[in-house]
Order: structure tokens, then sequence, then C-alpha cells
């Protein structure tokens, strides 16, 4: 790999990361790769480094969103965009939504809604689409309820959500009018009224009338958290059914043993890519060390956990899928201070969604080979477009 190397790599069918990503222990700790922006940064793909530079003040996002590698703005990354203290301020406004003990509250809910959608699609008869008919109206029925939204009103912003959601799918002017409607939107949500004063809407509004957040930020930040509750748990769902189905054994490990799922769950977070680009640019504060080698101020790095998700001083035979791994360090919600907040949430709606398949219905199969199913193309998240499945 020279220099001159484009990331992201080239756009690949599969669950798994790009096949480019198997030779970067061989390239060295840090790989020197062009951005699509055409800034020259460094690839960051061992799990001990991507974790330092993901916790290292040395390390800033900010002054890195100017060359962001999806179509999203700058101030629409609320909180992945920025450093403290503004990203410490933000978080703490919105976290009580997003723990461990929320996620717990809303597992008997989501529980129900999963059982209804399956008992839907078992009712209409095969086929189905996984995606629009299971993993979709999911994620939209949790969203409405911690946003207190109604469904349709969050299926009407899943236009908008894939234009901003884009790379290169979508053109800038598509992408600024869905930025701008959406903005719209939610400065309407947020003038409310809003029935429960304690949900989110309700403390954002707070928020901004008590000048801990700029108007602007409170809708900013709003509507990023829709955005990233949507685009990343339903494409995840995915992922993990079409591992899980390359290997029937893994699914009767799973029906016989459910007390595995949370254990599983993490396994198919780590060996999946989710993400199209890899990871956030950073850059470089003041001299520091890294992998073995000094970094100069304004150097920009890229932390990407899809190579530290492989690494193998970390995971034991890192390209098996083993479910009921007993250390699982994984990156897949990220690490430190930007860990993604919604992490409880979206491990536990992929625990209940794929114990409600193995449950409900345990003939379930894809209804087209793996080879022939169309993959999201020029978007952030990746994922298929369509999951026909049969039972």
């Amino acid at each position: 790999m020279s220099p001159a190397q484009l990331f992201p790599f080239p756009e690949h069918c599969g669950a798994e990361p790009a096949p480019e990503f198997r030779t970067l222990a061989r390239l060295g700790r840090l790989v020197p790769v062009t951005l699509r922006s055409g800034v020259s940064a460094l690839l960051v793909h061992r799990h001990e480094d991507v974790c330092q530079v993901l916790t290292d003040p040395a390390f800033a996002r900010s002054p890195a969103a100017r060359f962001g590698l999806s179509a999203r703005s700058a101030e629409s990354l609320a909180l992945n965009s920025v450093d403290p203290p503004d990203h410490t301020r933000r978080r703490r406004l919105v976290s009580h939504a997003f723990t461990g003990q929320q996620a717990a509250r809303l597992r008997p809910e989501v529980t129900r809604l999963a059982e209804e959608l399956l008992s839907r699609m078992l009712e209409r008869g095969g086929p189905a689409d996984l995606l629009a008919d299971f993993a979709v109206p999911l994620t939209v029925g949790v969203i409405s309820r911690i946003f207190g939204l109604a469904e349709s009103a969050v299926r009407r912003l899943l236009p908008l959500v894939e234009r901003m959601m884009s790379t290169t799918a979508f053109s800038r002017a598509e992408v600024e009018s869905a930025h701008r409607a959406m903005f719209e939107e939610f400065e309407n949500f947020l003038a409310g009224p809003h029935e429960d004063p304690d949900g989110l809407f309700g403390r954002l509004a707070r928020a901004r009338a008590d000048e801990q957040l700029t108007p602007n930020e409170a809708v900013h930040l709003a509507y990023g958290l829709l955005i990233a509750a949507h685009e990343t748990t339903a494409n995840q769902l995915g992922l993990c059914f079409l591992l899980l189905q390359r290997d029937r054994s893994l699914l009767e490990q799973l029906r016989t043993r459910p007390e595995l799922l949370p254990t599983a769950v993490a396994e198919l977070l780590r060996f999946t890519s989710l993400n199209a680009t890899g990871g956030v640019p950073h850059v470089v504060q003041r001299p520091v060390r890294l992998g073995g080698s000094l970094l100069e101020p304004g150097t920009v790095v890229l932390p990407v956990t899809d190579g530290a998700n492989r690494d193998p001083d970390v995971f034991p035979e890192p390209d098996s899928l083993c479910l009921d791994r007993p250390a699982n360090p994984h990156m897949s919600f990220g690490h430190g201070r930007h860990r993604c907040l919604g992490a409880p949430l979206a491990q536990m709606e992929l625990e209940v969604a794929l114990g409600a398949l193995l449950r409900l219905l345990p003939g379930l199969k894809p209804a087209l080979p793996e080879e022939e199913l169309e993959w999201r193309t020029g978007m952030y998240i990746r994922g298929v477009r369509r999951l026909p499945v049969s039972w």
C-alpha cells in the first residue's frame, strides 16, 4: 500500500470488513493513506493504538470535522465531531435517555413489539423482507417511544435520514435540502407542546431556555440522536442475521442456549463491519508517541475499529466467529468519552430481535443466496437494501 492508497477502501459485499484490512498488520502499526478529501492521514488499526487515540486528549476531533467522511455537516454531528468541554456538556444533557437502566426498562416493551411484528409476518405468510417488515419497524417503534413521537412522524423522517447518512449516493443539493428539512422538523418538535416534561424533548427544550444549549445546538443534538438510533441498529440486525445463516449450527447453538445471546451479540458486533468509513478522523494537538512513532501537531490519524476488532493480540482466532467468546473488548461502539451513547439500547434491541426470531420463526432463512443481495452503496452505514426471507 502506498501513500496514494485511498481510504475508505473500495465498497464491497459481505458483512465482514473490506479485504484490504487483512493486509494492514503487514504494513506497520500506522499505515499512510489519502482520504477522499485529499488529506493525508495515518490509519490506526491496532486495538491498543485505537484505544489511545480515542482517550488521549492529544488527539482532537473538532479540527478534523471539515474533512469528515460522510455527507453530514459538522453541526449535525453534535456529539460525534466535538471535543470536551462542548462534548461533555451536550452528552450530559441527553445521557439519561440511553442508560443501561433505561434499556432494561424498555426491554419488555421492545420484546412485545418484536413479537407483534413477527406475528404479523406469520399471518401474512412468506416471503417477507426482514428489514422492511421487522428491523425497520422495530427500530422506528423504539425511537418513537424514546422521543415521544408518533411512529408516522418518525417514518416521515427516514428519507431525510438516508440522504444525510450518505457518502456519495446523493448530490450536494439533495443532502443540503435534507439537512434543512430535518432542522425544521426538529425545531417544531422542540417548540412543543411536550406531554412529558422530563422526556427527551422536554429536557432539551428546558436546556435551550436555560441557555445550557444554544437554539441550534439543541436541534442538531436531538435529530442526531434519532439518526444514530435508526441507521445503525436496523442495518446491524440484517448483518447479524446473514452471518448466522451461513452456519446453521450457530443458530442451533443460540436456539438451545438463549442465555448466550448477550455474548453472541457482542461477537457479532465485533465480527461485522457496519461503518463504511472505518472511523472518525482526529488531528494531533501536541507531540505524542503512538504505535512507536512520534507524531507532530497537525498529523491526521484515523482510528479504524474494523482493524482493532480483528487484532490477534486481543482476540484469539480473530477471523473465527465464536458466539461464546469469553472476553470481548470489541470497539464497535467506540471507546472512551465518545463511546456510543446508545450502546446499551442497541445491544438490548439486537438481543431481543434475535431471540424473537429464534423463538417464533425457527425455520427462517434467506430467500436469495447472499451473493445475489443488493448492498447499500455510497452510504456511511453498511447493509443490504432488502433482505428477502422465507420459512
